[in-house]
Formats: structure tokens, C-alpha cells, sequence
């Protein structure tokens, strides 16, 4: 009998045990977000997008982002916006009224000292250390490669190649880590978890998750000194306690860029998950050009977003 009791209260032990770590793994995938363009049936057509309007009905964004209400996005033009409702593919937002919440105690950012850049300013970049990952490693330039995506490696690890040796050449020590994350779906953000955790063990100055877009590809083009570039799309994660620190870096490094190569950034968007950002006040997604346009447009984005990156770091 008395054996009988105590096998009792083992199974009962472990059957807690079960329910608790049970728990923890379904809370810890809801936090984490849906594939950020989800490739569906076929993995070679690209993502759908999502056209956001004012209230207005002008269109302020296209983006293949999981997009959902109370989602905020700050415009290229620095207009602050709240996603006030969703329906399939269309959404609608208004302007973000002023208020005491976090993220209007924020300042505005002011630019790096960047006008004069690189000529006449010291950058103090050697012995700093920054970290590239991809997400989703399957990512890919359709006017390049024919595809949105290439499993098991896209065309996005050359954007993130561009961006590391623009990096290195200003003096920093980059590191491009090139593990695989694939396949291109919900749990992807918890794969490249491991990754980020891997990364950050060496105290990088900052970690960049470098992603494309889906959307058209005329809104997501610039021309900046004559040279046809893709533009740059900063995404921070809502569910995450270093939103405030991962918004005012954000928000420095749009800043600089807007006053460096104006036309660059596409804005910031804020939404619902925490896309890995929770493990470090300086961890940002970047959404580099569209799936519609080319490597060469991304990488010459990557470049100028790395001239961005040197000028806001470099000063520090």
C-alpha cells in the first residue's frame, strides 16, 4: 500500500511537471510571431501584402509584416499612426494622438553628426562588434533570381554580405552568421532564437535580423545621388521589454539616415510579437526592399543603411 502511495505521488509530481512545461511552451510560441511573409502553398510565388490607408483612404503602407490592430507604424515623413482596424488584406490607421503613454515619452531622435560624413568626422568604430542573422535564410530578389524564395539559401544572405563588408571596411568586427532556419513558418522566430542567443554571448554593440519585404516594388524604390536603391524598413516588436530601448535606436538611426541619404528609410513599424528583440536593448529587424525588386537595388541598400549604422555608432 505504502508503495502504491508513493507512485502515486510521483505520477502526480511528474504530470504537474508536464503541465507547467506544457504551459511555458505554448506561451512562449504565442509570443513569438507568425512568419513575417508567409509563403504559403507554393514557396516560390512570395508572400501576400497588406495595404494600409488613412482615414483618408491614402495608402500609407504596403508590407507582407503580419499586420493587426494597435499595431503602430511611423512613416517615412515621421507621421505617427495606430492600426485602428484589419479586414484580409486591407487595413486602416489613424494618426497617433499625443498622449502619456511609453512611446510618446520617447524624444525625437536627432541625427548623428552625419552631414559632413565620412570626411570630416572621427568615427571611433575599432573594437565594436556587431552581429547579421537571417530569420528566414530562404528569402530571395524575384527580378534576380526569378523566385521570392530560394531554400535553403536566398538571395538576402548577399544583402546581409553587402551590409558586413560595408561594416567591416568602417572598423567594425561583424559577424555574419549564416545558420539555417528553415522552413519559412511560424516557428521560425523560435529557431533563430538559438541563433540570437548564440550571438549576443559575445556583447555585440548591436544584432540586426536582415529580412525583404513583399510588397510592390514601386514603394519600396529610391533614387538617392543618382543610384537606384531599395529602400529600408526598421520593425520592432510590441510584446517585448526593450521596446523603449529598441525604438530610440530605431529611431536615432532613422533620424541620421533621413539627414545622410534622405529617401532611405521607409519608417519604423511596431507590431504585435517580439521578433527575438526581447533578448537585447539593441536588437532591430530590417526589412531591406520588397520581393518584387533585385539583389543589386537590397544591396545597395544594405550599404547605405551600414553608412547609417557607422555614423550612429561610431560617434558614441
Amino acid at each position: 500500500m505504502k508503495a502504491t502511495l508513493q507512485q502515486r505521488y510521483i505520477w502526480i509530481y511528474f504530470g504537474i511537471l508536464f503541465g507547467i512545461m506544457a504551459i511555458s511552451y505554448l506561451a512562449y510560441n504565442m509570443e513569438t510571431p507568425r512568419s513575417a511573409k508567409p509563403i504559403g502553398v507554393d514557396p516560390q510565388a512570395g508572400g501576400n501584402y497588406v495595404t494600409i490607408r488613412d482615414e483618408e483612404g491614402k495608402v500609407i503602407l504596403q508590407t507582407g509584416l503580419p499586420v493587426t490592430v494597435d499595431d503602430e507604424y511611423i512613416s517615412s515623413d515621421d507621421i505617427h499612426y495606430i492600426i485602428t482596424s484589419v479586414k484580409g488584406d486591407q487595413a486602416v490607421a489613424r494618426i497617433k494622438n499625443p498622449d502619456n503613454s511609453e512611446l510618446n515619452l520617447i524624444p525625437k531622435a536627432q541625427p548623428a553628426a552625419t552631414l559632413y560624413y565620412p570626411n570630416s568626422l572621427i568615427l571611433r568604430t575599432s573594437g565594436k562588434k556587431l552581429a547579421i542573422y537571417h530569420t528566414h535564410n530562404d528569402e530571395s530578389y524575384i527580378l534576380t533570381s526569378g523566385k521570392a524564395a530560394e531554400p535553403p539559401d536566398g538571395d538576402i544572405l548577399k544583402v546581409g554580405d553587402a551590409m558586413a563588408e560595408a561594416l567591416r571596411r568602417s572598423g567594425f568586427t561583424v559577424v555574419h552568421n549564416k545558420d539555417n532556419h528553415n522552413p519559412h513558418d511560424i516557428n521560425a522566430y523560435n529557431r533563430s532564437r538559438k541563433t540570437a542567443v548564440k550571438l549576443l554571448k559575445d556583447s555585440p554593440d548591436a544584432v540586426f535580423d536582415i529580412h525583404r519585404d513583399s510588397a510592390p516594388l514601386n514603394s519600396y524604390l529610391a533614387r538617392i545621388n543618382g543610384v537606384e536603391t531599395a529602400q529600408v524598413m526598421i520593425v520592432i516588436g510590441r510584446s517585448n521589454p526593450n521596446m523603449r530601448a529598441n525604438l530610440e535606436f530605431a529611431r536615432q538611426i532613422k533620424a541620421t539616415a533621413d539627414h545622410l541619404y534622405p529617401g532611405l528609410m521607409r519608417g519604423i513599424y511596431m507590431g504585435r510579437g517580439s521578433y527575438n528583440q526581447d533578448l537585447y536593448p539593441r536588437a532591430l529587424l530590417f526589412e531591406i526592399g520588397t520581393d518584387k525588386g533585385s539583389l543589386t537595388i537590397a544591396s545597395n541598400a544594405a550599404r547605405l543603411i551600414s553608412d547609417v549604422i557607422t555614423a550612429v555608432l561610431g560617434q558614441e
